[in-house]
């Protein structure tokens, strides 16, 4: 079934005024009810049309284009469903009818169960599951109380994510618990070619766990930063994106890289650097002078051969934290802040920390010099998301999938995450692959 959308359940009535009465406004109750206090009261619709006519059938079904079809009513011992005439009598449905009627909605809806909760229906059941992957009807008369119970069985555990077929046999298992001697009645019929054509679920797209996201289609929820960044760069000032770890900052950064050609004005050549990756300053320059492609220099032969370059260069460092390791002096945060300083610098910054860059780098402060980077980089803090920003998250990320998430499974993700994106996309990951072991 669909999850992107509520499953609809179409529930039919017909009882003739001429034919033994039903409670089955009860039945209706009974099964709604259910739906109320389930946990899965999201994920289902259920609509309801009374006193059925033949000619109503068909205007319910495209009304509600329903993912199931339930029929409550009369059956006779020919295998026939009572409808209702103009005059609310019965007016039979003969089996091949109805089975011709469902195989052209099965090629213009997805319904995907249909019950006959009727006498006799299961001629009716049969012909229908020529075109229809799941039908249960019954095969025998059965009484009034047992095809109720049968139903509020059979839809509590659908409501609880069980399959049809495991519904079926709660629905069963109901009638039995009741201590009614027809639990046998209830016949369920699957088409296997149908099932077996049924779209695998995709693999799960809450990915990557750990680490940047490198595609630019999968980023989400950074464009108001990305559209910051870049007004800041073209305004003439480096920047430093300021957030707690795994917060997004390198796939934000990447992000920056992958866009800067076509962002900026005039545009530069991006150079991105983990710093993750260096072990200390002569391996900074080294390979700062690799990525760029020229000789390995640092100082002022750097500084001259930065100065030819065309175009500028825009510098993204990720995990700048690391210049405060051994093997790093307040000499190569000087270069940086000498060659991003200026109105046409050879290298404009973008710098991701977890900490604020005075803080992170105080160690000029004590000469009353200005530290490196105070004055060249406006920082940029990334913030965790609300709760809108998930739930759009959520659903972009399902929206190629036919699995849909429970309002309670988006509560319980948000309330866990706490909006942070790493601890987000790995519950979410989690639960994707519990709905795939239910649907397979």
């Amino acid at each position: 079934m669909n999850r992107n959308t509520p499953v609809k359940i179409l529930f039919l009535v017909a009882d003739p005024s001429d034919a033994v009465r039903l409670r089955l406004g009860q039945e209706l109750r009974d099964i709604d009810q259910r739906l109320r206090l389930s946990n899965e009261r999201d994920r289902y619709q259920l609509e309801q049309r009374q006193s059925m006519r033949v000619g109503d059938i068909t205007q319910a079904i495209f009304q509600a284009e329903p993912q199931i079809i339930h029929f409550s009513g009369h059956g006779t011992e020919k295998g026939e469903l009572c409808f209702e005439n103009e005059l609310g009598k019965i007016q039979p449905v003969e089996a091949d009818a109805l089975a011709k009627m469902f195989k052209l909605f099965s090629q213009k809806f997805k319904i995907n169960c249909v019950v006959l909760n009727a006498c006799y229906s299961q001629m009716q059941a049969k012909a229908i599951a020529e075109h229809i992957r799941f039908v249960i009807g019954m095969n025998d008369a059965i009484g009034d109380k047992a095809a109720s119970k049968f139903s509020v069985g059979f839809y509590t555990a659908l409501f609880s994510n069980s399959s049809i077929e495991d519904a079926y046999e709660f629905g069963c298992t109901e009638i039995d618990l009741q201590g009614i001697p027809e639990d046998h009645k209830p016949v369920i019929h699957v088409n296997q070619d149908l099932l077996a054509s049924k779209q695998p679920i995709p693999p799960n797209p809450f990915l990557p766990q750990t680490g940047r996201v490198e595609d630019s289609q999968k980023l989400f929820g950074r464009q108001g930063e990305i559209r910051r960044v870049f007004e800041t760069l073209n305004s003439g000032s480096s920047v430093a994106l300021i957030g707690e770890r795994s917060i997004g900052k390198s796939s934000l950064l990447w992000a920056i890289k992958q866009q800067a050609e076509s962002q900026l004005m005039p545009p530069r050549k991006s150079i991105y650097l983990d710093m993750s990756q260096v072990y200390d300053e002569e391996d900074f320059y080294y390979a700062l002078c690799s990525e760029i492609g020229i000789e390995q220099s640092k100082g002022y032969r750097l500084t001259k051969a930065l100065g030819k370059q065309r175009p500028r260069l825009l510098l993204l460092l990720d995990e700048i934290e690391k210049m405060t390791w051994q093997g790093f002096t307040s000499q190569v945060r000087g270069q940086l802040r000498g060659l991003a300083d200026g109105s046409d610098p050879p290298l404009r910054l973008v710098v991701a920390a977890s900490t604020s860059l005075d803080q992170l780098f105080p160690d000029s402060h004590e000469l009353g010099m200005v530290s490196p980077f105070q004055n060249i980089c406006l920082e940029e803090e990334i913030q965790l998301w609300d709760e809108g920003t998930v739930r759009d998250f959520i659903m972009s990320r399902l929206a190629s999938t036919p699995i849909r998430f429970t309002d309670e499974d988006v509560m319980q993700i948000v309330m866990a995450s706490h909006g942070h994106p790493q601890a987000l996309m790995q519950l979410c990951h989690r639960t994707y692959d519990r709905y795939r072991e239910r649907t397979g």
